[in-house]
């Protein structure tokens, strides 16, 4: 047998092919009655309405694009929203489509907008100049940014989290520990608003609470980056007792560096991070950070996309301290 068709259903329930695909997209144009008997013969039948046929006829689909670079595909914050995303959707009766973009294509971005494919794009970023939210507003495509605001973007079209906060509550957990030398590991802050509050916070609350903040530069959020810069804060003169990294990969890395120098943590150095990606708890230590609710803000994405007039559920998505035992 092969797949159950329109006119199939047509033809059982006695009604015109057009009437069927009335029915299926629940128009108001069709009795009751008949939409009744359609629908127990579609039951019956076993017919799906086809939505990529019905998405091509009405110029509309019932699909957003979840874009990301190629390079943070494996990021454990994209699957997180990523996941979030989809049971969002999914709730409103839409598909969610991960569309990558290399960072040497960013015009790329649109492609599945302009091919009436999707109705819109959340977006992933680590930029607030990114080239690809760049193209898919030229575009005309509707776009949210999930956690970094974007330069081309209004305000209510990125769902933002308390990244200041969270920066802070990390520095007064470590000096209630008792710490005194701090060090921190930033990552590139120029092209990241995230990146940046996350700075500024830390040294605020440090310069506010004791002496000042010593901090490396990291030249990626990768583990390897994070190594090199806890090396580098390691061995300077005057040591720190604790490191706040701003994201868990690059703490990691720092955790690598300790151990490397023999250093206990946290009987000789403290560490705490950013993000609880799920590594955080199985690190050895397990890592003390700061996590946002990720599925909260990609559903939050989402509501922006489809219900654009609606008031936001949020302003910043809260943080909150996870303390583990790396410090």
């Amino acid at each position: 047998m092969g797949r159950v068709t329109s006119r199939d259903v047509a033809r059982e329930a006695g009604v015109s092919q057009n009437t069927v695909s009335l029915v299926a997209r629940d128009s108001p144009r069709v009795r009751p009655e008949t939409k009744q008997t359609v629908r127990a013969v579609m039951e019956r039948l076993g017919y799906h309405p086809n939505a990529v046929a019905a998405a091509l006829r009405s110029h509309r689909t019932r699909a957003l694009a979840f874009v990301v670079h190629t390079r943070f595909v494996h990021h454990p914050l994209t699957a997180a929203l990523l996941a979030g995303a989809i049971a969002a959707a999914e709730r409103q009766g839409y598909a969610i489509v991960a569309h990558t973009v290399r960072d040497d294509d960013p015009a790329a971005a649109p492609d599945l907008y302009r091919s009436q494919s999707v109705s819109g794009a959340l977006v992933f970023s680590r930029r607030t100049d990114d080239p690809m939210v760049h193209a898919l507003h030229r575009a005309g495509c509707p776009v949210v940014s999930l956690l970094q605001p974007c330069a081309c973007l209004a305000a209510d079209h990125c769902v933002a989290a308390d990244d200041a906060g969270g920066a802070a509550a990390a520095i007064h957990h470590l000096r209630r520990r008792g710490h005194r030398r701090l060090g921190l590991v930033t990552a590139p802050a120029a092209e990241s608003a995230l990146a940046q509050a996350r700075i500024h916070a830390a040294h605020a609350v440090a310069a506010a609470t004791g002496p000042p903040l010593s901090a490396v530069a990291a030249d990626d959020w990768t583990v390897e980056a994070g190594l090199e810069a806890g090396r580098a804060l390691l061995s300077a003169g005057s040591r720190p007792t604790a490191i706040f990294a701003i994201s868990d990969r690059l703490a990691v890395g720092v955790l690598a560096a300790a151990a490397e120098s023999g250093l206990a943590v946290p009987g000789d150095l403290a560490v705490a991070g950013f993000d609880n990606i799920e590594w955080a708890r199985y690190c050895n230590p397990p890592l003390t950070t700061v996590e946002f609710p990720l599925e909260d803000i990609a559903a939050e994405g989402v509501a922006r996309l489809l219900q654009p007039q609606a008031p936001p559920s949020f302003d910043q998505a809260p943080a909150r301290l996870v303390v583990r035992r790396s410090t």
